[in-house]
């Protein structure tokens, strides 16, 4: 009855300790966005963005006639980078408090300016008046801004302003984040909880509860792996790229800090695996001595 009772609890214990190892990674990922000023995208995710807006801008520059260089002089690194730390603080708003705030915005003014400049000078001196070139570059720099705060922020702002409107009518949708990011400390105790009572169980002999501990680490990597080929299977990530480049960009520089932390959990849990199979066969080699 007691090796059914350790057996039970072993195997209640590797499914805790990959909820763990899912739930630190996830938690650790998103949790920067909880700090003041939130998480910036990186550099290699910012100089994408920067080549899909340069390649939007060489798509609208034929259609409302403005030069690519001109749109490119005002359209800087740094100004996406501002734009980028603007969304990190929408971000911010939504995993604290559950409200959208302001949305990023590039600023029309100089870029209508330059293209009214641009567009006069291409028109000469009847084929396009002052009104009409201003009206222009006016629209030009709207679709451009536009572009620019899709690729930035590829989200449909309405939809998800208008869904957490819905839910913090109905829940505390900041509390709720909170709580999932509380779930991994929770699996943690529970680990500690499983292992101990497989301990007590065994007399207090942790020698007698390295078959079973060592068993429920090995079932756990084996789980955190059938997880990781399950979610590959799943075909998210081709899905978001055919949605939106610079979506998937973001999405796969959170999911790769995701990996690489269970990655190194998976392997400590391995390590310990190997270590009390190893530890076992010892002392059963001891005994039959």
């Amino acid at each position: 009855m007691k090796k059914i009772l350790c057996w039970l609890l072993a195997f209640l214990l590797a499914g805790t300790l990959a909820l763990f190892g899912f739930s630190f990674a996830c938690s650790c990922a998103v949790e920067p966005g909880l700090k003041e000023g939130g998480a910036v995208a990186s550099d290699g995710v910012q100089q994408m963005e920067m080549n899909l807006i340069r390649q939007k801008i060489d798509e609208l520059a034929p259609v409302y006639g403005f030069s690519t260089e001109t749109a490119l002089k005002v359209v800087t690194p740094e100004k996406i980078a501002e734009m980028n730390r603007q969304t990190a603080l929408w971000w911010n708003g939504i995993l604290t408090s559950g409200q959208a705030g302001d949305a990023p915005e590039f600023k029309t003014d100089e870029l209508a300016s330059a293209f009214t400049a641009d567009l006069t000078a291409a028109g000469g001196n009847e084929k396009i008046s002052d009104e009409e070139a201003e009206a222009l570059a006016t629209d030009a720099a709207n679709a451009v801004s536009e572009s620019i705060l899709r690729i930035v922020l590829p989200l449909r702002l309405p939809i998800i302003g208008k869904g957490l409107s819905e839910a913090n009518a109905r829940v505390d949708v900041g509390n709720v984040l909170r709580f999932l990011l509380g779930i991994r400390w929770a699996a943690l105790a529970l680990c500690a909880l499983l292992a101990g009572l497989i301990v007590l169980l065994e007399s207090r002999e942790l020698r007698k509860s390295l078959p079973y501990i060592g068993s429920a680490m090995g079932a756990a990597v084996l789980v955190i792996i059938a997880g990781c080929v399950l979610y590959a299977m799943t075909g998210i990530d081709p899905l978001i790229a055919g949605a939106s480049p610079s979506l998937a960009a973001q999405y796969g520089s959170l999911v790769n800090s995701a990996a690489i932390r269970l990655f190194i959990y998976t392997g400590l849990l391995l390590i310990g695996c190997i270590a009390c199979l190893i530890l076992c066969r010892r002392q059963h080699e001891a005994k039959a001595d």
